[in-house]
Protein backbone atom coordinates (compact mmCIF):
# COMPACT_ATOMS: atom_id res chain seq x y z
CA UNK A 1 0.00 0.00 0.00
CA UNK A 2 1.15 3.29 -0.86
CA UNK A 3 2.65 5.70 2.25
CA UNK A 4 0.12 8.24 1.42
CA UNK A 5 -2.95 6.49 1.68
CA UNK A 6 -4.95 7.82 4.40
CA UNK A 7 -5.72 5.71 7.01
CA UNK A 8 -7.13 7.00 10.18
CA UNK A 9 -8.25 10.26 11.80
CA UNK A 10 -9.04 12.09 14.99
CA UNK A 11 -10.64 14.84 16.21
CA UNK A 12 -9.44 16.17 19.52
CA UNK A 13 -10.58 19.23 21.64
CA UNK A 14 -7.66 22.00 21.91
CA UNK A 15 -8.39 24.03 25.32
CA UNK A 16 -6.25 26.75 27.09
CA UNK A 17 -6.35 29.53 28.91
CA UNK A 18 -6.05 33.07 27.93
CA UNK A 19 -3.85 35.61 29.45
CA UNK A 20 -6.93 37.93 28.95
CA UNK A 21 -10.74 38.44 27.19
CA UNK A 22 -10.39 38.50 24.03
CA UNK A 23 -13.59 40.68 23.95
CA UNK A 24 -14.58 43.01 20.94
CA UNK A 25 -18.14 44.81 20.13
CA UNK A 26 -19.90 41.50 19.65
CA UNK A 27 -18.65 39.04 22.14
CA UNK A 28 -16.23 37.76 23.90
CA UNK A 29 -13.50 35.14 24.71
CA UNK A 30 -12.26 34.23 27.34
CA UNK A 31 -10.76 30.46 27.03
CA UNK A 32 -9.44 28.98 23.97
CA UNK A 33 -11.97 26.12 23.19
CA UNK A 34 -11.05 25.16 19.41
CA UNK A 35 -10.82 21.13 17.70
CA UNK A 36 -7.87 19.35 16.09
CA UNK A 37 -8.45 17.28 12.95
CA UNK A 38 -5.33 15.06 12.73
CA UNK A 39 -5.01 13.09 9.67
CA UNK A 40 -2.53 9.81 9.20
CA UNK A 41 -1.25 8.29 6.05
CA UNK A 42 -0.26 4.68 5.85
CA UNK A 43 3.33 5.56 5.63
CA UNK A 44 2.87 7.21 9.22
CA UNK A 45 3.32 10.71 8.57
CA UNK A 46 0.32 12.99 9.81
CA UNK A 47 -0.89 16.65 9.19
CA UNK A 48 -2.88 19.11 11.51
CA UNK A 49 -5.66 21.45 11.20
CA UNK A 50 -7.22 23.41 13.65
CA UNK A 51 -11.15 24.49 13.91
CA UNK A 52 -11.61 28.16 15.90
CA UNK A 53 -14.71 28.23 17.04
CA UNK A 54 -16.35 31.61 17.29
CA UNK A 55 -20.35 31.12 18.04
CA UNK A 56 -20.81 35.24 18.48
CA UNK A 57 -19.74 35.20 15.20
CA UNK A 58 -20.42 32.66 12.35
CA UNK A 59 -22.96 30.63 14.94
CA UNK A 60 -20.79 27.59 14.39
CA UNK A 61 -20.76 25.51 17.90
CA UNK A 62 -17.94 23.02 18.84
CA UNK A 63 -20.55 19.89 18.96
CA UNK A 64 -21.47 20.78 15.64
CA UNK A 65 -17.90 21.33 13.90
CA UNK A 66 -16.55 18.23 15.84
CA UNK A 67 -19.25 16.16 13.94
CA UNK A 68 -18.67 18.16 10.64
CA UNK A 69 -14.90 17.04 11.17
CA UNK A 70 -15.65 13.13 11.86
CA UNK A 71 -17.51 13.26 8.79
CA UNK A 72 -14.67 14.80 6.96
CA UNK A 73 -12.40 11.80 8.33
CA UNK A 74 -14.87 9.18 7.33
CA UNK A 75 -14.92 11.00 3.20
CA UNK A 76 -10.85 11.23 3.53
CA UNK A 77 -10.65 7.37 4.62
CA UNK A 78 -9.01 5.11 1.71
CA UNK A 79 -7.79 8.36 -0.41
CA UNK A 80 -4.15 9.18 -1.70
CA UNK A 81 -2.58 12.37 -0.85
CA UNK A 82 -1.56 12.83 -3.67
CA UNK A 83 -4.60 13.64 -4.67
CA UNK A 84 -4.76 16.62 -2.72
CA UNK A 85 -6.99 19.01 -4.79
CA UNK A 86 -9.34 16.35 -5.15
CA UNK A 87 -9.75 16.04 -1.55
CA UNK A 88 -9.36 20.32 -1.03
CA UNK A 89 -12.37 19.79 -3.41
CA UNK A 90 -14.29 17.28 -2.16
CA UNK A 91 -14.40 18.96 1.42
CA UNK A 92 -15.24 22.28 0.17
CA UNK A 93 -18.44 20.96 -1.27
CA UNK A 94 -19.58 18.85 1.57
CA UNK A 95 -18.70 21.00 4.14
CA UNK A 96 -19.80 24.63 3.14
CA UNK A 97 -22.32 24.86 5.43
CA UNK A 98 -19.32 24.39 8.56
CA UNK A 99 -16.89 26.85 7.35
CA UNK A 100 -14.45 26.10 10.41
CA UNK A 101 -14.75 22.48 9.89
CA UNK A 102 -13.80 23.13 5.84
CA UNK A 103 -10.58 25.04 6.92
CA UNK A 104 -9.51 22.53 9.58
CA UNK A 105 -10.01 19.39 6.97
CA UNK A 106 -8.34 21.42 4.33
CA UNK A 107 -4.81 22.36 6.48
CA UNK A 108 -5.17 18.95 8.01
CA UNK A 109 -5.14 17.55 4.04
CA UNK A 110 -2.35 19.95 2.80
CA UNK A 111 0.31 19.88 6.05
CA UNK A 112 -0.22 15.73 5.17
CA UNK A 113 0.77 16.55 1.72
CA UNK A 114 3.35 18.91 2.12
CA UNK A 115 5.53 16.62 4.55
CA UNK A 116 5.42 13.85 2.43
CA UNK A 117 6.43 16.16 -0.13
CA UNK A 118 9.51 18.03 2.49
CA UNK A 119 7.76 21.57 1.44
CA UNK A 120 6.61 24.00 3.75
CA UNK A 121 3.51 25.17 3.67
CA UNK A 122 5.06 28.66 2.45
CA UNK A 123 6.75 27.46 -0.25
CA UNK A 124 3.76 25.58 -1.31
CA UNK A 125 2.00 28.39 -1.91
CA UNK A 126 4.85 30.22 -3.69
CA UNK A 127 7.37 31.33 -1.14
CA UNK A 128 7.37 35.15 -1.55
CA UNK A 129 7.29 36.92 1.60
CA UNK A 130 10.25 35.52 4.16
CA UNK A 131 9.49 37.19 7.34
CA UNK A 132 5.40 39.16 8.42
CA UNK A 133 5.05 41.43 11.14
CA UNK A 134 1.86 40.96 12.88
CA UNK A 135 -0.20 43.74 14.96
CA UNK A 136 -1.29 42.94 18.11
CA UNK A 137 -4.36 43.53 19.28
CA UNK A 138 -6.22 45.94 21.90
CA UNK A 139 -9.03 44.61 23.19
CA UNK A 140 -12.22 46.35 24.09
CA UNK A 141 -11.87 47.64 28.12
CA UNK A 142 -10.58 50.37 30.04
CA UNK A 143 -8.35 53.05 29.21
CA UNK A 144 -5.93 52.23 31.65
CA UNK A 145 -5.75 48.11 30.87
CA UNK A 146 -5.24 49.75 27.47
CA UNK A 147 -2.35 51.91 27.93
CA UNK A 148 -0.17 49.24 30.21
CA UNK A 149 -1.27 46.29 27.78
CA UNK A 150 0.19 48.77 24.88
CA UNK A 151 3.15 50.36 26.59
CA UNK A 152 4.31 47.03 27.42
CA UNK A 153 3.75 45.27 23.81
CA UNK A 154 5.72 48.26 22.04
CA UNK A 155 8.55 47.26 24.89
CA UNK A 156 8.34 44.23 23.18
CA UNK A 157 8.51 45.84 19.72
CA UNK A 158 5.31 45.95 18.41
CA UNK A 159 4.60 49.06 16.29
CA UNK A 160 1.33 48.46 14.81
CA UNK A 161 -1.94 48.06 17.39
CA UNK A 162 -5.12 46.86 16.23
CA UNK A 163 -7.60 48.53 18.31
CA UNK A 164 -11.28 46.97 19.19
CA UNK A 165 -14.27 49.44 19.37
CA UNK A 166 -18.12 49.83 19.13
CA UNK A 167 -19.56 49.09 22.64
CA UNK A 168 -19.02 52.66 23.97
CA UNK A 169 -17.88 55.79 22.15
CA UNK A 170 -16.39 57.90 24.48
CA UNK A 171 -14.40 54.77 26.30
CA UNK A 172 -12.99 54.00 22.70
CA UNK A 173 -11.97 57.60 22.60
CA UNK A 174 -10.61 57.42 25.93
CA UNK A 175 -8.76 53.80 24.67
CA UNK A 176 -7.55 54.95 21.89
CA UNK A 177 -5.73 58.32 23.11
CA UNK A 178 -4.02 56.11 25.37
CA UNK A 179 -2.78 54.07 22.67
CA UNK A 180 -1.36 56.91 21.24
CA UNK A 181 0.12 57.81 24.18
CA UNK A 182 1.69 54.22 25.27
CA UNK A 183 3.21 53.77 21.60
CA UNK A 184 3.75 57.40 20.19
CA UNK A 185 4.40 57.28 16.19
CA UNK A 186 2.87 53.64 16.19
CA UNK A 187 0.67 52.70 13.49
CA UNK A 188 -3.33 52.18 14.71
CA UNK A 189 -5.79 49.40 13.03
CA UNK A 190 -9.36 50.67 13.85
CA UNK A 191 -11.96 47.44 14.07
CA UNK A 192 -15.77 48.47 15.20
CA UNK A 193 -16.54 44.62 14.26
CA UNK A 194 -20.09 45.42 12.77
CA UNK A 195 -21.13 48.23 15.59
CA UNK A 196 -22.00 51.51 13.69
CA UNK A 197 -23.95 52.75 11.14
CA UNK A 198 -21.76 54.41 8.07
CA UNK A 199 -22.89 58.31 9.70
CA UNK A 200 -21.60 57.20 13.04
CA UNK A 201 -18.63 55.49 11.93
CA UNK A 202 -17.80 58.47 9.50
CA UNK A 203 -18.06 60.91 12.75
CA UNK A 204 -16.15 58.79 14.77
CA UNK A 205 -13.03 58.77 12.21
CA UNK A 206 -13.57 62.73 11.84
CA UNK A 207 -13.65 63.02 15.96
CA UNK A 208 -10.56 61.08 16.08
CA UNK A 209 -8.90 62.94 13.21
CA UNK A 210 -9.41 66.49 15.42
CA UNK A 211 -7.43 64.04 18.60
CA UNK A 212 -4.66 63.52 16.23
CA UNK A 213 -5.34 59.90 15.94
CA UNK A 214 -5.32 59.00 11.86
CA UNK A 215 -5.98 55.20 11.77
CA UNK A 216 -4.21 53.13 8.10
CA UNK A 217 -7.09 51.22 7.99
CA UNK A 218 -10.43 50.62 9.43
CA UNK A 219 -12.37 47.19 9.66
CA UNK A 220 -15.95 46.50 9.28
CA UNK A 221 -17.05 49.78 10.71
CA UNK A 222 -20.77 48.97 9.71
CA UNK A 223 -23.48 45.72 10.10
CA UNK A 224 -21.96 42.66 7.32
CA UNK A 225 -25.23 43.07 5.36
CA UNK A 226 -25.08 47.18 5.37
CA UNK A 227 -23.05 46.97 2.22
CA UNK A 228 -24.03 50.33 1.05
CA UNK A 229 -22.90 51.80 4.57
CA UNK A 230 -19.48 50.24 3.18
CA UNK A 231 -19.27 52.13 0.00
CA UNK A 232 -20.65 55.29 1.45
CA UNK A 233 -17.30 55.01 3.96
CA UNK A 234 -15.34 54.11 1.13
CA UNK A 235 -15.65 56.87 -0.69
CA UNK A 236 -15.39 59.23 1.79
CA UNK A 237 -12.51 57.84 4.62
CA UNK A 238 -9.28 58.87 3.43
CA UNK A 239 -8.08 55.10 4.45
CA UNK A 240 -8.61 52.18 3.46
CA UNK A 241 -12.41 50.87 4.30
CA UNK A 242 -11.93 46.87 5.12
CA UNK A 243 -14.61 44.37 5.23
CA UNK A 244 -14.57 41.19 7.47
CA UNK A 245 -18.28 39.67 8.44
CA UNK A 246 -19.49 41.18 4.80
CA UNK A 247 -16.74 39.10 3.61
CA UNK A 248 -18.17 35.66 4.37
CA UNK A 249 -17.85 34.18 1.32
CA UNK A 250 -15.96 34.33 -2.25
CA UNK A 251 -19.80 35.04 -3.50
CA UNK A 252 -19.78 37.93 -0.99
CA UNK A 253 -16.05 39.41 -2.39
CA UNK A 254 -17.00 39.53 -5.54
CA UNK A 255 -20.03 41.44 -5.30
CA UNK A 256 -18.37 43.90 -2.45
CA UNK A 257 -15.42 44.80 -4.81
CA UNK A 258 -17.81 44.82 -8.30
CA UNK A 259 -20.21 47.46 -6.37
CA UNK A 260 -16.96 49.53 -5.31
CA UNK A 261 -17.85 48.98 -1.32
CA UNK A 262 -14.35 48.30 -0.29
CA UNK A 263 -10.49 49.46 -0.71
CA UNK A 264 -9.57 46.19 1.61
CA UNK A 265 -10.80 42.82 2.60
CA UNK A 266 -9.67 40.28 5.42
CA UNK A 267 -9.07 36.61 4.17
CA UNK A 268 -9.89 34.48 7.23
CA UNK A 269 -9.14 30.60 6.52
CA UNK A 270 -11.81 29.92 8.94
CA UNK A 271 -14.20 32.22 6.76
CA UNK A 272 -13.41 30.22 3.58
CA UNK A 273 -11.13 27.56 3.86
CA UNK A 274 -7.97 27.11 1.36
CA UNK A 275 -9.65 27.08 -1.75
CA UNK A 276 -11.89 30.09 -1.86
CA UNK A 277 -9.27 32.08 0.24
CA UNK A 278 -6.49 31.24 -2.40
CA UNK A 279 -9.86 32.83 -5.16
CA UNK A 280 -9.87 36.05 -2.87
CA UNK A 281 -6.94 36.61 -2.96
CA UNK A 282 -6.64 36.24 -6.48
CA UNK A 283 -9.67 38.64 -7.32
CA UNK A 284 -8.67 41.22 -5.14
CA UNK A 285 -5.08 41.19 -6.57
CA UNK A 286 -6.38 41.77 -9.79
CA UNK A 287 -8.96 45.00 -8.63
CA UNK A 288 -6.12 46.79 -6.81
CA UNK A 289 -8.04 45.80 -3.07
CA UNK A 290 -5.74 46.02 -0.45
CA UNK A 291 -5.75 42.70 1.57
CA UNK A 292 -5.58 41.69 5.04
CA UNK A 293 -5.07 38.93 6.91
CA UNK A 294 -6.95 37.61 9.75
CA UNK A 295 -7.89 35.04 11.82
CA UNK A 296 -10.19 34.35 15.08
CA UNK A 297 -8.82 33.60 18.36
CA UNK A 298 -6.51 30.39 17.02
CA UNK A 299 -3.48 28.37 18.55
CA UNK A 300 -0.01 28.72 16.80
CA UNK A 301 -1.01 25.97 13.95
CA UNK A 302 -3.89 27.77 12.38
CA UNK A 303 -1.90 30.96 13.41
CA UNK A 304 1.30 29.64 11.33
CA UNK A 305 -0.26 27.93 8.54
CA UNK A 306 -2.27 31.52 7.74
CA UNK A 307 1.07 33.47 8.14
CA UNK A 308 1.90 30.84 5.92
CA UNK A 309 -0.84 31.31 3.07
CA UNK A 310 0.01 35.16 3.15
CA UNK A 311 3.59 34.79 3.13
CA UNK A 312 3.64 32.41 0.33
CA UNK A 313 1.63 34.39 -1.87
CA UNK A 314 2.32 38.01 -0.73
CA UNK A 315 1.03 41.23 -1.41
CA UNK A 316 -0.66 41.29 1.99
CA UNK A 317 -0.58 44.74 3.23
CA UNK A 318 -2.30 43.95 6.62
CA UNK A 319 -1.55 41.18 9.04
CA UNK A 320 -3.52 40.59 12.05
CA UNK A 321 -2.36 36.87 13.17
CA UNK A 322 -1.72 37.82 16.89
CA UNK A 323 -4.04 35.49 19.22
CA UNK A 324 -0.96 32.96 20.12
CA UNK A 325 0.46 36.03 22.12
CA UNK A 326 -3.07 35.75 24.06
CA UNK A 327 -2.69 31.88 24.99
CA UNK A 328 -1.53 30.51 28.16
CA UNK A 329 0.01 27.34 26.72
CA UNK A 330 -2.09 25.71 23.60
CA UNK A 331 0.21 22.40 23.78
CA UNK A 332 2.01 23.12 20.40
CA UNK A 333 5.06 22.66 19.66
CA UNK A 334 7.57 23.62 16.78
CA UNK A 335 6.03 27.31 16.95
CA UNK A 336 10.38 29.03 16.91
CA UNK A 337 9.48 30.91 13.88
CA UNK A 338 6.99 33.17 15.95
CA UNK A 339 9.34 35.58 17.74
CA UNK A 340 8.29 37.57 20.69
CA UNK A 341 8.06 40.74 18.77
CA UNK A 342 5.34 39.13 15.84
CA UNK A 343 7.39 38.74 13.29
CA UNK A 344 6.82 35.22 11.61
CA UNK A 345 9.98 33.89 10.01
CA UNK A 346 9.29 31.42 7.55
CA UNK A 347 11.96 30.71 5.54
CA UNK A 348 13.45 28.06 8.04
CA UNK A 349 10.55 25.73 8.03
CA UNK A 350 11.19 22.53 6.89
CA UNK A 351 7.82 20.26 6.01
CA UNK A 352 4.27 21.73 6.21
CA UNK A 353 2.50 23.72 8.66
CA UNK A 354 5.84 22.92 11.13
CA UNK A 355 3.46 22.89 14.11
CA UNK A 356 1.83 19.87 15.92
CA UNK A 357 0.23 18.99 18.90
CA UNK A 358 2.72 18.11 21.76
CA UNK A 359 2.74 14.29 22.23
CA UNK A 360 0.94 13.61 18.68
Amino acid sequence: MKDGILKKFSVKELNAELFMPFTISSGSHSRLENLVFRLEAHGGAAGYGEAAIATHITGETRGRTAQSLERAGALLAGRDAADYLGALCLLEGELGGNRAALAAAQMAVLDLACRLQGVSLWKFFGGRSPELKTDITVVIGGAATAYEFTKKMRRRGFSIFKVKTGRDMDEDFKRLEAVKKAAPGCAIYLDANCAYGAKEAEKFIKDLARRGIRPAVVEQPVAKEDVEGLAYLTRRLAMPVCADESAYSLDDVFELIRKKAVSAVNIKLTKLGFLRAREVWSLARAKGIKLMMGEMVESELASAAAAQFAGGLGGFDFIDLDTPFFIKDSGMTGGAFLSDDGVYSLAGIKAGIGIRPRGR
